[in-house]
């Protein structure tokens, strides 16, 4: 039993202790020299009017009532920061009645205001408002003494209220903490918070705060979270002017975390241009807020990017000039996405898609940037070696084909897409080389035609879908294939035979050279002048392809010879129907037209010939009179004269 009379006997010591701890701490004196402290080094007053009550556990100190930090002068009349409760831990000193020093604020449920006003003053520069223009050395020695071993926030609410952009920001269920040796020395701050609903944190560490402060340069290194998008910081940086100079990291995951904080409509981006962005590189940001991003990668999904890239920001719109290099690049998913859902259902009497063309992001920037890459996948079409140079000004995007190679050819010239006043596409391109075979398989589904062909292409189309467009394209162009073949077609033996059946599997014509000259006006391609040439066949052609309405409706002559020092046999071919099913067949009533018409005109030339007998004949006979006429006359006067001699 003596244990338990002695165990009970320090259990009673120990609450008496307790008890007198408690009535010794100085919780008034606390609170006075917290507000008294603190006015000292920021210059705001800070009021208690609720209550003070000590506390001995967890922490020895006080919790403080109805809290709230005055605002600036100029910033309203709210508080700055109100809070129905502080817990203010202290130092053990505190109890024998020595210095008290404060070790701890847990705040509970603040509501924080920061005001920027329009001339760019802020409401929480305590430390500006209290030195004016002194440099820090001036500064009361009081501002580099404070100290915050720990300090939390938990359930707060701020309110940011921007007067030089007129956005307003709203951060609620905040969580956060700092420490602060002093402020020359390092500081730690952690945050989490709901942003527009989405999970916002920011980790961010410095090693003298008052260098930060005072406008120098400083070290940082921070990192911040969005969803799950997240934002990484090391270097130095300074406040004012903002400046920084570290490496940088950014993962963007969560575009509707992104978009429900920034506002707008979520964009809706094919694979490979970024639903997933990863980019790492050495940045520069600079007190005229410009951006230099050295060294950088880029993953863009499946793709990745190096290069340097300088961003502009202080003018109307940003102007960016980017260097990037890529190796193998898959853009395939552009030529398949569709903005509207349901791509054939959305697809225009040719097939093109009525799927509105979203460029508006052409307007976001200005800029100038150069791009090469080893191989480029744009789906329908396939490039090799490319070196692109673009331009972006006034949301009109040009871009020059430096080095280009697609189809096994070469293309040069320049590709502009103008979206001032309504979208239009337009261009002046050159290709050498291309083989025709794979560039009209992977546009119109066609692949009878095999030469390596040389175009020349100026046109320019105007509309907000791809079938809009398809269906305005003008402009101009020339053609020169070559030689090469013609699958499933035998000209000669059609010819020939005056039979389809030379058209299909294992036909072919082979040709030396074929040429033409085209004129674009309303989607629609017209030739009059195609030339072909063969061994044993020459051709003519004339007709039209519609561009909009993926059709052609095309008459190829081909004159057939027997040997190359006979005469021909000519009947025309017609090629019609729609991309996906062209047809070959003899024109047979083209023909008999031509034949008709060759009657018509020989019947006529006889016709000519006898008329123009016949009046030969007619003079001869007036001739003929007048002969005998003027003899008669002659023999009557020679007559008359005798009588009147003799």
């Amino acid at each position: 039993m003596r244990w338990i009379v002695r165990a009970l006997g320090a259990v009673v010591v120990l609450i008496v202790v307790a008890i007198g701890a408690v009535l010794l701490i100085p919780a008034e004196r606390i609170a006075r020299i917290a507000e008294t402290q603190f006015e000292d080094n920021t210059g705001r007053a800070l009021s208690i009017t609720g209550g003070v009550s000590p506390t001995l556990w967890p922490r020895l100190g006080v919790v403080l009532e109805g809290v709230s930090i005055a605002n600036a002068d100029w910033a309203g009349a709210e508080p700055m920061v109100e809070a129905g409760a502080i817990n203010v831990a202290v130092g053990a000193a505190a109890l024998m009645g020595g210095d008290v020093v404060v070790e701890a604020f847990e705040v509970d449920a603040p509501v924080i205001r920061l005001i920027r006003g329009e001339d760019g003053r802020a409401n929480w520069d305590f430390l500006t408002a209290l030195g004016g223009d002194e440099t820090p050395s001036d500064r009361p020695s009081s501002i580099n003494s404070v100290s915050l071993p720990k300090g939390t926030i938990t359930g707060g609410t701020i309110v940011f209220e921007d007067g030089v952009s007129g956005q307003s920001y709203r951060l609620e269920a905040l969580d956060a903490s700092v420490s602060l040796d002093d402020l020359a020395g390092a500081a730690q701050v952690d945050i989490s918070a709901l942003m527009a609903g989405q999970s916002l944190s920011l980790s961010a560490s410095v090693d003298a705060l008052q260098t930060l402060l005072d406008g120098e340069i400083g070290a940082l290194e921070a990192t911040a979270t969005l969803g799950e998008n997240a934002v990484g910081f090391g270097g130095a940086a300074g406040m004012e002017p903002a400046q920084a100079k570290g490496d940088v990291t950014v993962s963007l995951r969560d575009y509707d975390a992104l978009f429900a904080v920034i506002g707008g409509t979520k964009p809706r981006i094919p694979e490979g241009l970024g639903q997933r962005v990863e980019l790492a590189g050495a940045l520069t940001y600079t007190d005229a807020a410009e951006v230099f991003l050295r060294d950088a990668t880029v993953q863009l999904d499946q793709n990745r990017l190096a290069g340097d890239v300088d961003v502009a920001l202080g003018g109307d719109k940003p102007v960016v000039v980017a260097r990037l290099v890529g190796d193998v690049l898959d853009f395939s998913a552009m030529s398949t996405d569709d903005t509207s859902g349901d791509g054939a259902a959305n697809a225009g009497a040719g097939g093109w898609s009525d799927a509105r063309l979203d460029v508006s992001g052409l307007s976001a920037v200005d800029g100038q940037f150069t791009f090469r890459a080893n191989a480029v996948d744009l789906g329908s079409i396939q490039l090799s070696q490319t070196q692109i140079r673009g331009t972006l000004d006034r949301s009109r995007m040009v871009l020059q084909f430096e080095r280009l190679e697609a189809f096994d050819g070469a293309v040069t010239g320049q590709f502009v897409v103008n979206n001032r006043n309504g979208l239009s596409v337009g261009g002046d391109m050159q290709a050498r080389g291309v083989a025709m075979q794979r560039l009209l398989n992977d546009f119109a589904g066609f692949d009878r035609l095999v030469a390596d062909a040389a175009l020349d292409l100026k046109f320019l189309g105007v509309g907000s879908t791809m079938n809009e467009i398809m269906n305005s394209l003008s402009g101009s162009g020339r053609m020169d294939l070559g030689a090469g073949e013609l699958l499933g077609l035998d000209i000669g033996g059609m010819i020939r035979n005056l039979d389809a059946s030379f058209e299909g599997e294992g036909s072919k014509t082979v040709f030396d050279d074929i040429t033409a000259s085209f004129a674009m006006d309303g989607g629609v391609l017209r030739n009059e002048d195609l030339n072909f040439v063969a061994q044993l066949a020459t051709a003519t052609g004339a007709g039209s392809v519609d561009l909009g309405g993926q059709s052609i409706d095309y008459r190829l002559i081909p004159v057939a010879l027997r040997s190359e020092n006979s005469s021909g046999i000519s009947v025309p071919v017609l090629i019609t129907g729609p991309w996906s099913d062209i047809r070959f067949r003899p024109d047979l009533k083209y023909l008999a037209d031509q034949e008709l018409e060759e009657q018509k005109a020989k019947l006529k030339a006889e016709a000519k010939a006898r008329e123009a007998e016949l009046k030969a004949r007619a003079r001869a006979k007036e001739d003929e009179l007048k002969e005998s006429a003027k003899d008669k006359i002659e023999d009557a006067a020679k007559d008359a004269l005798r009588k009147l001699f003799d």
